[in-house]
């Protein structure tokens, strides 16, 4: 089974109607959907977006996205362990050139280590570390190959 890691910025877009990626978002999480493709998030993503959520949207959001995320059964959610973090903290003191977070390293770190190749992101760093970003319904059926293609 593919496994897309799905980075803060694609959960914010699905949960803000107002996100200019939020349409976009909806397809491509609805395509994911009917490949049945596994969505892999990591505790630290998935804090981020309900912190976002929370401060900028309001606590309702949150807490109604924070349930959807844990009691997904398309959604696994990978705890950050100490070879992720000290692999993250390798990135993070590597990459002093880019702006890449704590939580994007933790994020690349998992990818690496777990063999996941794809991100469903609107977040360019992941394209800069080597990851196949997938932004809209066509960048998935070129990376799955069509399987299960016409769903939308």
């Amino acid at each position: 089974m593919m496994r897309i890691l799905t980075d803060t910025g694609a959960w914010i877009a699905l949960a803000d109607t107002t996100d200019q990626y939020h349409e976009k978002s909806k397809r491509l999480y609805l395509a994911i959907q009917k490949r049945n493709i596994q969505l892999t998030i990591t505790d630290y993503i998935f804090d981020e977006t309900v912190t976002w959520l929370h401060y900028k949207i309001g606590h309702k959001t949150a807490c109604e996205w924070g349930d959807k995320i844990l009691n997904s059964q398309m959604v696994d959610m990978i705890k950050i362990s100490d070879e992720h973090l000290h692999l993250a903290w390798t990135f993070f003191q590597k990459y002093h050139d880019q702006k890449f977070s704590l939580t994007d390293c933790t994020s690349f770190a998992v990818m690496k280590l777990s063999g996941i190749t794809t991100t469903f992101s609107y977040d360019a760093h992941f394209s800069t570390m080597g990851f196949c970003v997938l932004s809209d319904e066509q960048m998935l059926d070129s990376v799955t190959g069509g399987i299960n293609a016409g769903i939308i």
